[in-house]
């Protein structure tokens, strides 16, 4: 996941598949919360990160 956050252009699909593959692969509450921050992201801010090309796909 930090992989693909570090990039300067986010493809939103793969990054909302790897978050769902992390939720259902998790055996702890902790690591099925992890990619919360990134899924709000991309939930809140999409126009925002749309608008400065940060995201390519999704």
């Amino acid at each position: 996941m930090l992989t693909l956050l570090e990039r300067n252009e986010w493809d939103a699909g793969l990054m909302t598949q790897l978050s769902q593959v992390m939720i259902d692969a998790s055996i702890c509450g902790l690591g099925q919360a992890a990619p919360n921050p990134v899924l709000g992201l991309l939930k809140d801010f999409r126009g925002e990160l749309a608008a400065q090309n940060v995201i390519v796909k999704g």
